[in-house]
């Protein structure tokens, strides 16, 4: 269960604390809400899976057209992007991928490298965060109270530079203007649209 939180001082769990940093992922709006501050990030559910290798050395791929990607993995292939573009509920949503997803996936295998036959060892969905520019929140929100959330994806890969920038942030820095999440008032109406979209 995330913590509770409170601003002017900000609090959490009726404690007070000079400086609070949210990263809570697809809570992350939820939490803030509880706290009467609107953020625009909506949480969706995202699929993947994992499947023998084939035969020939396996590049990595991103299939711009139909969205998806591969890639190397110690069990084979690592394959996903089964993107839902709806909100998903973070506490209530189903964790194994599903049959069209997996279906869909074996055909893109199948038509991506001719002759082979994937077998699947397993599949799973999780949950990404979106925001209205497909930039993440990353930043002072009201005083002391601080957001990391809303990287479509991608927030592993950014993780150590996240951790440095607000770091930097809490300790007085200048953040990363791009990123800032009083760039939104929090009641932007947007689509969900996937992470790894090229424009």
């Amino acid at each position: 269960e995330p913590a509770s939180v409170a601003t002017d001082p900000v609090r959490v769990n009726d404690t007070a604390y000079d400086d609070v940093v949210v990263a809570a992922g697809a809570h992350t709006a939820r939490v803030l809400a509880d706290a009467g501050v609107p953020v625009p990030l909506k949480p969706y559910r995202v699929q993947a899976l994992t499947a023998d290798a084939p035969a020939a050395e396996l590049p990595t791929v991103y299939d711009a057209t139909a969205g998806y990607y591969v890639r190397p993995h110690p069990e084979g292939v690592l394959a996903g992007d089964g993107t839902e573009p709806v909100e998903a509920d973070p506490d209530d949503y189903g964790r194994d991928g599903d049959d069209w997803f997996v279906d869909a996936m074996d055909d893109r295998l199948r038509d991506r490298f001719p002759g082979y036959e994937p077998a699947v060892e397993r599949s799973w969905a999780g949950l990404c965060t979106a925001t209205p520019d497909r930039d993440p929140l990353l930043g002072e929100l009201r005083d002391g109270l601080y957001v990391a959330a809303g990287w479509q994806g991608h927030g592993f890969m950014r993780a150590p530079a996240t951790g440095a920038a607000l770091a930097d942030d809490v300790l007085g820095g200048d953040g990363v203007p791009a990123f800032d999440p009083t760039r939104f008032d929090g009641t932007e109406q947007f689509a969900i649209a996937e992470g790894m979209i090229v424009e």
